[in-house]
């Protein structure tokens, strides 16, 4: 078998020395000090992989990559940078362009070749798959046309007045996309996204489809949720990209005043905007249930009123240039597929189960999250209540919320909150058994019901893995670190317990856990057999949990960071002790204030303060304390410290800041006063 081929890209002869001494025994190795070299030589002869350098002159190893990514011939090759760079800032760009991995050096050498040889498995194993793929190709297209073929119709054949509807907005999808200029490839993915973009209607019945008078409130709630119910249909499907996204999108307005989550402007995903206008003009130019069609001028009057409120206006102006061209469903696309239309064929069949199953599901909807597929609350509590009602039975609460989620929705939008809410909903189905209640209580908060009496070592294994796994599922996403769960856990304790005792039980664990750190779990301890609710009933702290957190390893170097209600206890307690122990303590102020030269936002605020905050920690020793005080103050306790020491760290301090944080519109000032010892 030939050895695997590795091109070492690196402007220093001693680390292109070093790495060929480290695999010239397992892989056929070629050396390169040049990016541009390299690139030259690839189209030459293609390697396996490529460990490459970032910082090189002339042309960096980022750019290498790009031109490789643009090449159809070089774009798959696997890559691994190389750099000395430690910041987290460059290994993210880095994986986010595409590469395999990221070894910074001086590099370990079993590292170095334990990393290459997983990366040139799983580049077999994906080569692999590509052969199967090919060999399969035709095959599962056919079936997975006939497929779409088959839900689509009989989506449209549940609403007598709209059949046809689906085709037709995905051929107008389909001549937007050839105006767009796309490939085959991406026009095909469109029109069958679109073909199924009502796919959630499958779920509502029939009555209220037809229904020739105005809807109540109830209904038309269960209509305007057609496009999550569908979304969550289209999820197992991957073999179309975002998918998904044309059902659950496609009613959002460019505004934002669309459902089902008023996303605006280019939030919304790009094939849903497309899918929105296609939907629109097929439904004022088709015969409704409350309206006749209407006729192509006012039709495109209406999108014109629509430009850049419902729609988005660069999209509008070409579907509005499809119309003048003269569109017609007379033109069948060249890669259209063809429905099967003769009576008792295996589509028909399908079709028949495809409406069965639809229709004993439409029972169970409004008793289930759209969103993850969990039980609402009603459910839930009728469950774990009716479980309840024998004496005899037992069983543990788990209450969880997900930390600082309110951020992930402000700054990245409802479409990565959903994304969120869905791996935590993952995270709880792979630690549940099937006997096990679960359900989204609202927004970011779950709750699990485990039946039977549990240990406490057995309730710890599963809320320790539960916070793992979830800070493991959105590393990837979570690049500020905020993000975390926060698990109140009870028992029964009662014969006849009810499901909202025990779930007010853990919210008050759960208040605690929020109060003292978040990322974390409490178990709330019954004090006593005879359990009644009062405003004083508490609950005893677990033990066992808070020495584990007391006896953490502090971190070798760098002073504490507290809030400030704590800090002030702080002072309080090395105030009483400084006479007891004869030492001096000296309390600095940092001011940031604004100079003579500009002025000062609040973003630039925000980011003066969190660098300052980070130099002081850096820059004091281990028994040392900060805290924030306002929003441009940051005040420090030194202990065992002179006034001579405090002015010379304090200069060291604002040294030290001036060279991390170079921002000409401020100043950073200081003041300096001795603690004085109390006496009570």
């Amino acid at each position: 078998m030939d050895k695997k081929h590795i091109y070492i890209v690196d402007d220093s002869k001693t680390i292109l020395k070093h790495a060929e001494g480290v695999l010239i025994g397992s892989y056929k190795i070629s050396l390169f000090q040049s990016g541009q070299t390299a690139l030259e030589q690839m189209h030459r002869d293609i390697p396996d992989l490529i460990l490459l350098d970032i910082n090189m002159p002339d042309m960096d190893g980022y750019t290498v990559f790009r031109r490789m990514k643009d090449s159809t011939l070089l774009c798959k090759i696997p890559v691994i940078f190389l750099t000395a760079d430690t910041k987290q800032e460059s290994e993210i760009m880095g994986l986010e362009m595409g590469a395999m991995d990221y070894i910074t050096k001086p590099f370990s050498p079993l590292v170095m070749q334990s990393r290459i040889s997983r990366i040139l498995e799983l580049e077999d194993l994906r080569k692999h798959l590509e052969q199967l793929v090919r060999e399969q190709t035709e095959e599962t297209q056919k079936i997975f046309i006939q497929a779409i073929t088959t839900i689509t119709y009989a989506v449209d054949a549940k609403d007598r007045y709209t059949k046809g509807h689906s085709v037709r907005v995905a051929q107008y999808c389909l001549a937007i996309a050839k105006k767009l200029s796309w490939s085959k490839q991406d026009c095909l993915n469109l029109y069958y996204t679109a073909l199924l973009h009502d796919i959630g209607k499958i779920g509502i019945p029939d009555s209220i489809l037809n229904k020739p008078v105005k809807l109540t409130d109830e209904e038309y709630r269960l209509v305007r949720n057609h496009p999550i119910m569908g979304a969550n249909i289209l999820r197992p499907i991957t073999m179309v990209p975002q998918i998904c996204d044309g059902a659950k999108y496609h009613h959002e307005r460019y505004d934002g005043k669309g459902y089902p989550y008023g996303l605006k402007g280019n939030d919304i995903p790009y094939i849903a905007r497309i899918i929105g206008i296609a939907d629109a003009y097929d439904a004022i130019t088709s015969n409704r249930i409350y309206e006749k069609a209407q006729v192509t001028d006012y039709a495109v009057s209406e999108l014109e009123k629509g430009r850049g409120t419902q729609f988005d206006p660069y999209l509008t102006d070409v579907m509005l240039e499809v119309i003048k061209d003269g569109f017609s469903f007379t033109d069948t696309p060249e890669f259209e597929f063809e429905q099967e239309q003769s009576e008792g064929t295996e589509t028909d069949s399908f079709i028949i189960e495809v409406c069965k199953k639809t229709e004993t599901d439409v029972h169970k909807a409004d008793d289930l999250d759209f969103l993850t597929g969990f039980p609402i609350r009603k459910s839930f509590e009728l469950s774990v209540n009716t479980y309840l009602d024998n004496p005899l039975n037992r069983g543990t609460m788990f209450l969880m919320d997900v930390d600082n989620f309110l951020h992930v929705n402000k700054n990245y939008g409802h479409i990565a909150g959903d994304h969120i809410i869905c791996r935590l909903a993952d995270i709880i189905r792979s630690n549940i058994e099937t006997s096990a209640y679960m359900c989204r209580i609202s927004g970011d908060e779950f709750a699990v019901f485990y039946q039977e009496e549990r240990t406490e070592e057995w309730i710890r294994d599963v809320a320790q893995t539960i916070l793992t796994d979830f800070q493991e599922a959105v590393s990837e996403i979570d690049t500020d670190h905020i993000l975390s769960v926060s698990i109140g856990i009870s028992y029964t304790k009662n014969p006849l317990e009810r499901c909202r005792d025990l779930l007010q039980q853990c919210d008050k664990a759960l208040y605690y856990v929020k109060n003292n750190g978040k990322n974390s779990y409490q178990i709330l301890q019954r004090d006593s057999d005879a359990f009644t609710e009062s405003q004083n009933q508490g609950f005893q702290i677990d033990i066992a949990h808070l020495k584990s957190r007391l006896m953490e390893e502090t971190p070798a170097f760098g002073a504490y960071s507290v809030d400030y209600g704590n800090f002030e206890k702080i002072y309080r307690l090395i105030a009483r002790s400084l006479s007891r122990n004869k030492k001096d303590a000296q309390i600095i102020l940092f001011s940031i204030t604004e100079n003579i030269h500009g002025t000062m936002d609040i973003s630039d605020l925000n980011e003066a303060m969190n660098a300052l905050e980070r130099c002081i920690i850096g820059s004091l020793r281990k028994g040392d304390v900060t805290s924030r005080y306002s929003s441009s103050q940051q005040v420090v306790i030194m202990i065992d410290s002179n006034q001579e020491n405090g002015h010379m760290i304090a200069e060291r301090i604002i040294s030290n800041y001036s060279r991390m944080y170079d921002n000409y519109n401020i100043d950073l000032v200081y003041n300096i006063e001795q603690i004085l010892a109390q006496t009570k």
